[in-house]
């Protein structure tokens, strides 16, 4: 009985020391949330905003946001605030994620583009200038965005 109490310890103490080193493999892999360039706080314009959790230099993606593209026609009521412009006209991008809680500035200082990727589309922003740590981010939502809602 106490050789079988001492297999069970050891079994457990290898198991959990093996499962504390594969957490440190993967997080070293994966990078750490200090790691992220953005967060989502309370906004400078209103309700939610995303901003910069450290020095974001002009061109580099801030954010990968993996989108579903649907017609104009399958977004309506308040979804239609937090989609954006997808392959054509007729088409918008609901993005997963952080996306859709950038506010809109007359001067930007991030812009996105979609790419096919092997894993479906993905909406990708990135900075238009390099972006101090603490900035709100902002893109241009487009004048046909704001003439729809006059």
């Amino acid at each position: 009985m106490e050789n079988q109490y001492l297999l069970f310890s050891a079994l457990l103490g290898t198991g959990l020391l093996a499962g504390i080193a594969i957490g440190f493999l993967l997080k070293a892999r994966t990078g750490s949330a200090g790691d992220r360039p953005i967060g989502i706080a309370q906004s400078t314009v209103a309700g939610r905003g995303a901003f910069a959790l450290k020095n974001i230099r002009e061109g580099a993606t801030v954010e990968r946001c993996p989108a579903l593209e649907v017609t104009d026609r399958d977004v309506g009521g308040e979804l239609l605030n937090y989609v954006f412009y997808g392959s054509d006209e007729k088409k918008r991008l609901v993005a997963m994620g952080n996306g859709m809680l950038f506010n809109h500035s007359s001067t930007p200082n991030v812009a996105y583009y979609l790419e096919e990727t092997s894993l479906g589309p993905e909406l990708v922003i990135y900075a238009l200038r390099d972006i101090r740590k603490g900035e709100e981010l902002f893109y241009n939502y487009g004048e046909e965005w704001w003439s729809t809602r006059q």
